[in-house]
C-alpha cells in the first residue's frame, strides 16, 4: 500500500465513525462532511540480545466540518510488539513435512488518545513535526493496562508526492462516496518511549510526513 492510499483509509475510518453515530430515520438523510489535516508516522524494527522490537507510531491533528458545524481534534497511536525466536518446529501434512520457528510474544501493547493540539506540532509545509504525549493502552500478553509517554520527532528530508482518488463504499443502510486529495513527504524519525516502558528508538528511515488537503463524502441513509 502507497502512503497515499493512507488518506482514503483515514477519511473513510472518520466517516464510518460518525455515520455509526447517527439515528436511523424514516425520511432519506444526506451530509456532506469535509476532512482535512496533518499527520506524521514511522516505524521501527531493530533486534538486541535475541529480542526482537517492532513499533509504530502515528500523530495527526485535523478537522472535519458539517454545514456550519466544525470539530478540530488530535490524537496520536503507538504500537509496541516484541518476541523472540524459539526452536524450530516440524510438522509432517499429506505426507510433507513443513518446518518453522515459532515465534515467543513478549509484549503487545496498542493505545490510543484524543490529546491536546500543543502534543503534536508542525512547522508546516511537512518540514518538521513533534510529539510529546502520555498515552494508556493495553498489553495483551501480559493481560495488564501499561501507560507510556512518547517523545518523537520527524524532519522531512525527501521529495513530495501528491495523490488523489475516489472511493464508494456501502454498508446497511448506508452509502459513502467522496474523493481525497493529499501530500506526504519521506521523512527521518527519532523517538523515545518512557514510562511502564522503556525504548530508545534512535533513527526510522520509515518516518513520513502527510497534509491531506481536502476530502469529503456523501452519506444517505435511505
Amino acid at each position: 500500500m502507497n502512503n497515499i492510499s493512507k488518506y482514503a483509509i483515514t477519511v473513510i475510518a472518520v466517516l464510518v465513525l460518525f455515520a455509526s453515530t447517527q439515528t436511523a430515520s424514516a425520511q432519506p438523510l444526506s451530509t456532506n462532511i469535509k476532512y482535512k489535516g496533518i499527520s506524521a508516522d514511522a516505524y521501527w524494527s531493530s533486534e538486541q540480545d535475541g529480542i526482537h522490537t517492532d513499533v509504530y507510531v502515528f500523530a495527526s491533528e485535523y478537522s472535519t466540518q458539517e454545514k456550519s458545524e466544525k470539530y478540530n481534534g488530535s490524537g496520536s497511536y503507538v504500537g509496541i510488539y516484541q518476541y523472540t525466536i524459539g526452536d524450530e518446529v516440524c510438522q509432517e501434512w499429506e505426507q510433507v513435512y513443513y518446518c518453522w520457528n515459532e515465534y515467543i510474544p513478549l509484549k503487545s501493547f496498542f493505545g490510543y488518545t484524543e490529546s491536546a493540539p500543543s502534543t503534536f506540532q508542525n512547522s508546516g509545509r511537512l518540514g518538521s513535526a513533534t510529539l510529546d504525549t502520555t498515552i494508556n493502552g493495553y498489553d495483551y500478553v501480559t493481560d495488564s493496562a501499561k501507560s507510556v509517554t512518547i517523545n518523537a520527532n520527524w524532519i522531512g528530508d525527501g521529495e513530495y508526492s501528491t495523490g488523489n482518488g475516489h472511493y464508494n463504499y456501502r454498508s446497511g443502510s448506508y452509502s459513502y462516496s467522496g474523493h481525497y486529495v493529499g501530500t506526504d513527504r519521506a521523512a527521518t524519525a527519532t523517538a523515545t518511549i518512557s514510562g511502564d516502558m522503556t525504548l530508545d528508538l534512535g533513527s526510522s528511515s520509515y518516518g513520513y510526513l502527510h497534509n491531506t488537503k481536502a476530502g469529503y463524502a456523501y452519506v444517505t441513509n435511505y
